[in-house]
């Protein structure tokens, strides 16, 4: 009779484990929670642009074709300021034109004093950098094609957008200035961008975009 007492009206063994172990996963889910919900939510981020047309930058390099004027004829590159070195012309600011327009500039250029309607063709033979490359706590790293007026939230966009570790306010963006292989570092805000309190930058073929992981 007392056995069947403990079996029936006693403490059973196998339920006090099934309900510790679930009072065990429901505080573990709990401090999930919480850690989670502390951690504020990444920005959600607009679509980036479409490339429309071939925009000359800096390290492009131009076949220059001038009709029945072969001392014209010639590979140029876009300098760091953004001309070209043109015979008889000097610097020629190319630099954010296409290639028909600046067939047009040189065609215009041509015709004060050197040349009588001369017709200007140019190709763009080999592209420099021409790739953004965003690394860090976004959630599909590594290198994008530029395409001209991309700023930084379209680039962290087009990189998947934030992972739950990143810190927005410490974004770093490395750019070259233009001497050499020198480069300069800077620290811009994402949370202040996205609120509206900062201008979005625009970013420059070469960009390097790196998302730190947050502190807490």
């Amino acid at each position: 009779m007392a056995a069947a007492i403990g079996q029936r009206g006693g403490p059973c063994p196998g339920r006090r484990a099934l309900l510790s172990g679930l009072a065990w996963g429901l505080v573990a889910t709990f401090a999930t929670f919480t850690a989670t919900s502390c951690r504020p939510p990444a920005p959600e981020l607009p679509e980036a642009p479409v490339q429309t047309r071939e925009i000359l930058a800096t390290g492009d390099t131009l076949d220059v074709r001038v009709f029945d004027e072969e001392r014209f004829d010639g590979v140029y590159e876009v300098q760091a300021d953004g001309t070209i070195d043109f015979p008889y012309l000097g610097g020629i600011v190319v630099r954010g034109k296409t290639a028909a327009e600046t067939a047009q500039l040189v065609e215009t250029r041509l015709a004060d004093g050197y040349l009588l309607h001369p017709q200007v063709t140019v190709t763009i033979k080999v592209r420099g950098n021409r790739e953004v490359s965003v690394l860090g706590q976004v959630k599909d790293p590594g290198s994008l094609a530029f395409q001209e007026r991309l700023t930084l939230v379209q680039a962290l966009s087009l990189a998947g957008g934030l992972t739950e570790f990143a810190a927005p306010r410490r974004v770093r963006i490395t750019r070259r200035t233009g001497e050499g292989d020198a480069t300069s570092t800077f620290e811009v805000s994402l949370t202040e961008i996205i609120k509206g309190d900062a201008e979005d930058l625009s970013l420059r073929p070469g960009d390097i975009v790196f998302v730190p992981e947050t502190r807490i």
